[in-house]
């Protein structure tokens, strides 16, 4: 006689199962850690979304408790003696084997316990001394697994692929001296900061993602690695408006824009699009696109070289075109940040957190969580460069200017003028006569 093995869930175990392809849609905490050890085949998509996001709807300690409730799982009364044998294998021992898998996961896995929630691995090794936990011989490895875990303070180690191969040859500053901007070639300067911005990227963490969302919306100011991102954006825009203003020569603000503009090309030619926004956005500032003079001596090849950079990212569009050109994009990468940003923001914005019952909608965090694993699909391989310490530390130091952004957009748009006085028709017409030799 076959044992009914859904017999005896408790009430409190509700879920919301779209009938068009069996996901769950929502439900109670109690069911979702239900779905999450399921002793039937289990469904890994449901796991790595669970995984990401449960600190939006429970805490660690709540999972927890769940978690070590699940483990205690009941048979259903009424059990013949063949009955409670086949359910005790079919189901009790598969159900407590995906609890510790669970918190094996907690354990190694970087992305699912920050430093805060170190107190969770001190009730989980009081869980694992228990006896009848002990007796399962995967018990013995986990706890290895957690007292590495509470000497070394770390819950998880994130593993960053290498490259094969040797990296390219650096191209070194010709001088010993402390460079300047115009003697660093472009291709090495992009390499450099392609190795910055990676490294920032590479440190996001999904719960951070998912709280950007909710703290845009009660316009919340953060502190975390996206934060540390963007301001590497804003910064790298500032530093190239800066650079453009601060000659005082026309050429040589045209000089300066060229520079950029190749440096932006060979971020983008190498997939760092970050950096390549960042640029273009600085050239981009009213304060840079007025000088007129400036451009005007700007070689027609690299206008067209700055207009493909420009067009790689068209956010009037939703980025289509940009995320088409991601499809076919090879890690290792550093991907535009701000498109991530806006896809959250757009799931967080149009769902509810709950469905109604007060169920938790499992929906919306299967969404958010696709967005997290296009992100850690970029964090997975590292770039092949040679860190160039000159180089690096050039930049880092110029990016240092720009700590405090406030006032900057009135400043460099006074310099602006300074440096390009508005003219009028016939005095644009005297200046361009005299400078081709005319006059």
């Amino acid at each position: 006689m076959p044992v009914d093995l859904s017999r005896g869930k408790p009430p409190s175990s509700t879920t919301v199962i779209d009938p068009a392809d069996g996901s769950i849609k929502g439900g109670t905490i109690q069911a979702l850690v239900e779905r999450l050890t399921t002793h039937e085949v289990p469904d890994q998509t449901f796991i790595k979304a669970f995984m990401m996001t449960f600190k939006s709807f429970t805490t660690v300690d709540e999972l927890f408790d769940h978690l070590v409730a699940r483990f205690g799982i009941k048979p259903p009364p009424g059990l013949a003696a063949d009955e409670f044998e086949k359910w005790t294998n079919l189901k009790q021992k598969i159900v407590q084997m995906r609890v510790l898998n669970t918190l094996k996961s907690m354990v190694t896995d970087d992305d699912v316990l920050d430093k805060e929630d170190t107190p969770i691995l001190f009730r989980m090794k009081q869980f694992l001394g228990r006896e009848e936990v002990a007796a399962i011989p995967a018990s013995k490895h986990l706890r290895i697994l957690l007292d590495r875990a509470l000497q070394s303070g770390e819950s998880g180690v994130k593993m960053v692929n290498k490259p094969l191969g040797p990296p390219p040859t650096p191209v070194l500053p010709k001088s010993n001296k402390k460079p300047k901007l115009i003697d660093i070639d472009a291709l090495e300067m992009a390499r450099q900061l392609t190795l910055i911005e990676s490294q920032l990227f590479q440190k996001i963490r999904p719960m951070e993602c998912l709280q950007r969302a909710r703290e845009q919306k009660q316009k919340s100011e953060s502190s975390d690695n996206i934060t540390a991102v963007i301001q590497t954006s804003n910064r790298i825009a500032n530093w190239v408006a800066e650079q453009v203003l601060s000659k005082e020569d026309s050429r040589r603000r045209a000089s300066t824009v060229k520079h950029f503009i190749m440096i932006a090309d060979r971020c983008r030619s190498m997939n760092n699009f970050s950096s390549m926004i960042a640029i273009t956005s600085g050239l981009n500032t009213p304060p840079i696109r007025r000088l007129k003079r400036t451009w005007e001596q700007v070689p027609q090849r690299y206008v067209a070289m700055f207009s493909t950079c420009e067009q790689t990212i068209d956010s009037n569009k939703n980025f289509t075109k940009y995320r088409q050109l991601m499809a076919g994009v090879e890690p290792p990468c550093v991907p535009f940040i701000g498109v991530f940003l806006s896809t959250l923001q757009f799931i967080q914005d149009g769902n509810p957190d709950e469905l109604p019952g007060g169920l938790v909608n499992f929906r919306k965090r299967q969404k958010a969580s696709e967005v997290i694993m296009d992100i850690k699909r970029w964090q997975q391989l590292s770039f092949n460069f040679h860190p160039i310490l000159a180089i690096s530390t050039f930049i880092e130091d110029s990016l240092a200017q720009f700590l405090d952004e406030r006032a900057l957009s009135d400043h460099f748009w006074m310099l602006s003028l300074e440096r390009e006085p508005k003219e009028r028709e016939d005095e644009k017409m005297a200046r361009l006569l005299q400078e081709s030799g005319f006059l």
